[in-house]
């Protein structure tokens, strides 16, 4: 399968997780910059006879043969080996916060994804 071109790419959103709580009991964040996305801010703004279907704000696309992913400490990260999106995560995008409510791997003929679909409102 042929991946997007990255001129049709140029995102850039950070993927902020809450792990555990440390030994004083407070939480700890784990920010994840991801680049070379695409963002679609229009997602949600779908109206029919019925109304907007959807509270979604947002929804991301990461193909996962051409991305770069980093933490804090600018070490590259491998999405499914060093971290994995889960629904009570949260993306920062364009000073937005967005809690993502459902993340889809689209898989082609083996098991491992070929691409990411994150909606978040």
């Amino acid at each position: 399968m042929r991946v997007l071109p990255r001129r049709f790419r140029p995102h850039t959103v950070k993927l902020i997780q809450l792990l555990t709580e440390n030994e004083q009991g407070i939480a700890e964040n784990r920010t994840i910059t991801i680049r070379h996305v695409k963002v679609d801010t229009s997602y949600g703004i779908i109206q029919s006879k019925r109304g907007i279907t959807t509270d979604d704000k947002i929804a991301v696309y990461v193909e996962l043969a051409d991305y770069t992913a980093y933490d804090e400490n600018d070490r590259v990260l491998k999405y499914g080996e060093d971290f994995k999106i889960r629904p009570d995560d949260t993306l920062s995008f364009l000073n937005e916060t967005y809690e993502i409510t459902s993340m889809n791997e689209v898989l082609l003929d083996s098991n491992s994804p070929i691409r990411l679909e994150i909606t978040a409102k």
